[in-house]
């Protein structure tokens, strides 16, 4: 039974976050995630789940330029070294210190009201093999209502689209839930596929081709279900660490036309000495995130204004 001890909890919880320069916050009743697979339920993480709290923080617009240059033409690598900013910046530093900070500290919060809580890292995979988070941070991001899902697979906000990054607390505190997003629909696929030459612009863009065109992933979250484009996380992986020739890894890289988890094991482990000391001092980072970059819903009018006519596509 909800009531003013649950309003209390809310408005401490919330009032921490914003405090914290967290963005967005929501919270999800465990209901809401009665489809997720077996295993990645809240309830299956921890006993007596009854609220996932979702916290996001937007990407700044000057790392988003920066790796818009880098990447605009990927033949042409001179920009190279200004994508680090996006790595940290517009990644490393929202997961682990905006995002996993802020986590812990609702965690303490929660605790001391005589809860328990256990805080998902940001954009962290602890199933690596299968590519799994424990509990998906954009999932719990659409069930708290912070937005819907785009044709890219992520959650897209009404002010920035997906320019955000996620983590969640799941808690055996009673929350009182936020309503799931039913504005206008974020993602028109129709449109987009005018902006991408016929193919949503997040298909189009992507260096490695890792979406399927034909296939896609249905997902029930609450009263609502969505619907969006099939990925080979295996071929996202290895652009994302910044393996992948195409996308400012090492160029004498040779990619396998079948792509695997191993793939990404076998070109990690033989990646040149400059490119390890890269992955060791942005721990975390991105070297793609192009569908993300890239995607017209919320894209900001003044890096689009800078950008016109310098990017390629690239499907």
């Amino acid at each position: 039974m909800r009531g003013r001890n649950n309003y209390y909890l809310n408005e401490k919880v919330i009032e921490l976050a914003r405090d914290n320069d967290i963005d967005y916050v929501g919270i999800a009743p465990v209901d809401r995630f009665r489809h997720a697979p077996p295993g990645h339920k809240p309830g299956d993480i921890l006993p007596g789940a009854q609220s996932v709290i979702s916290l996001g923080v937007r990407v700044s617009q000057g790392p988003q330029l920066t790796q818009r240059l880098a990447t605009a033409d990927l033949s042409d690598r001179r920009l190279r070294h200004i994508s680090f900013s996006y790595r940290w910046f517009g990644y490393g530093l929202i997961n682990q210190y905006f995002l996993d900070r802020t986590a812990a500290l609702v965690t303490k919060l929660l605790e001391k009201e005589g809860q328990i809580a256990l805080p998902i890292v940001a954009s962290g995979v602890e199933d690596a093999k299968a590519l799994m988070a424990t509990l998906s941070n954009r999932h719990a991001a659409v069930a708290a209502g912070l937005g819907e899902f785009g044709w890219n697979g992520l959650c897209l906000t009404p002010d920035v689209g997906p320019r955000a990054r996620f983590c969640s607390i799941i808690t055996t505190a009673n929350l009182d839930p936020t309503p799931m997003y039913h504005g206008p629909k974020l993602c028109d696929v129709d449109r987009c596929k005018e902006l991408g030459n016929g193919l949503p612009v997040c298909l189009k863009v992507c260096p490695i081709a890792a979406f399927n065109q034909k296939r896609t992933v249905e997902v029930v979250i609450g009263d609502r279900r969505f619907e969006y484009a099939w990925m080979n996380h295996d071929k996202c992986v290895i652009a994302g660490m910044g393996l992948h020739p195409r996308i400012l890894g090492p160029e004498d890289n040779v990619i396998p036309s079948k792509v695997t988890f191993d793939t990404a094991v076998q070109l990690a482990a033989k990646r040149p000495p400059v490119y390890s000391l890269e992955g060791l001092v942005f721990g975390r980072g991105h070297f793609c995130g192009l569908c993300l970059l890239r995607c017209p819903v919320g894209s900001p009018k003044l890096v689009d204004d800078i950008m016109k006519g310098k990017e390629k596509l690239y499907s």
